[in-house]
């Protein structure tokens, strides 16, 4: 697996949502390519929306508003050719909805679920597993929980991590090969877990947990993750040492034998700090992506392998954060996109290219 560079600096807007940091949370990610076509779905003042990348432009979708009105706009979306499922979060709630293609466009696919928490929620992560049962899991007072998702309906919260975390801290669920998992940061234990479900019908049955790092200010809630095709999982996560110098994040391998690796990289400097990353995988090569903290205004980066120096992809006159990307691997013969925003509203698109490429 190569480390990959990209390219295309992008100083406009292609998308404007009117919602500060459009892009954001973490773990989540807000594009998928099918029909053809990459999509996005972000947020709106009423709701959220469905954006379609077009020769001519991103157009939004405006036929699927009326089913996305009133309900939370941060979007962690996954699709295969025919379907999407998203889980939509806000503060106090939590809404799975779902999109068909039918007659050449999405079409809403029923109702969307949803889920009154009553506050404590930063984010949420969806997965479908090989049954093609939907798993969505999120933090919430301190503790990792998942619900489990079919035609018959949602299961109640099931609590997955032990001890308390801290207050922010995450979760993202992931889909292997044969079952689901999910892999949170506890910063009060100063430690990465690992959790697999038993693959069987009981949603409350789960392995035991593993543990993916431990000690040094390893730990933080920031977690993006990628599966290649033969099983390995990859983590892009930020740690806690915030100490010039030294690395702020760390790209985790989970290979299919269970055993994990984890590679720091991306240097804090005089000049500022790298965080929120994301991994992407495409063509054989795997992408490292972050924002970076400058003293006036932070921009996306592309980080070529942890020995090297990460340089610009995105910059613009506003402050750029939350770089986000598909949950599949990059789709062969086709642009690969990723789309980034600021605090205004505005978001930006950047293409990347294979390493060998340049």
């Amino acid at each position: 697996m190569v480390l990959a560079a990209c390219g295309n600096p992008a100083a406009s807007p292609v998308i404007r949502t009117g919602v500060p940091n459009a892009t954001q949370d973490k773990p989540q990610s807000k594009l998928w390519f099918a029909q053809g076509s990459w999509w996005a779905w972000l947020p709106d003042p009423e709701g959220s929306a469905i954006w379609r990348r077009t020769p001519q432009g991103w157009e939004r979708q405006q036929p699927l508003d009326a089913a996305l009105r009133g309900l939370p706009g941060q979007a962690d979306v996954w699709a295969d050719e025919g379907s999407v499922r998203a889980v939509l979060v806000d503060r106090n709630r939590l809404a799975v909805a779902g999109l068909r293609w039918t007659d050449g466009r999405y079409a809403p696919d029923g109702p969307a679920a949803e889920f009154n928490l009553d506050g404590g929620l930063e984010t949420a992560t969806i997965a479908r597993d090989p049954g093609g049962r939907w798993w969505i899991a999120y933090g919430r007072d301190r503790r990792m929980w998942v619900r489990a998702g079919d035609a018959d309906g949602w299961t109640e919260p099931v609590q997955i991590s032990e001890a308390p975390a801290a207050e922010d801290d995450i979760c993202a669920i992931v889909a292997l090969p044969d079952r689901v998992a999910v892999l949170w940061s506890d910063q009060a234990a100063d430690t990465v877990y690992f959790r697999r479900h038993s693959g069987g019908p009981d949603a409350g049955a789960w392995e035991p947990i593993e543990i993916a790092d431990a000690g040094g200010g390893t730990a933080d809630d920031h977690i993006n993750t990628a599966l290649a095709p033969d099983g390995t999982l990859y983590v892009a996560m930020k740690n806690s040492v915030d100490r010039v110098g030294l690395p702020q994040l760390v790209l985790r391998q989970r290979y299919p034998d269970g055993r994990w690796v984890n590679r720091p990289y991306g240097l804090r400097t005089e000049d500022g700090e790298p965080s929120r990353p994301i991994v992407l995988l495409g063509g054989g090569d795997l992408f490292l992506l972050h924002s970076f903290y400058g003293r006036e205004r932070g921009w996306v980066e592309w980080q070529p392998g942890h020995e090297m120096a990460a340089q610009p992809l995105i910059e613009a006159a506003q402050r750029v954060n939350n770089v986000t990307g598909s949950k599949a691997n990059l789709p062969e013969g086709q642009p690969w996109i990723v789309l980034a925003s600021d605090r205004e509203g505005d978001v930006y698109e950047a293409t990347l290219r294979p390493y060998g490429a340049r």
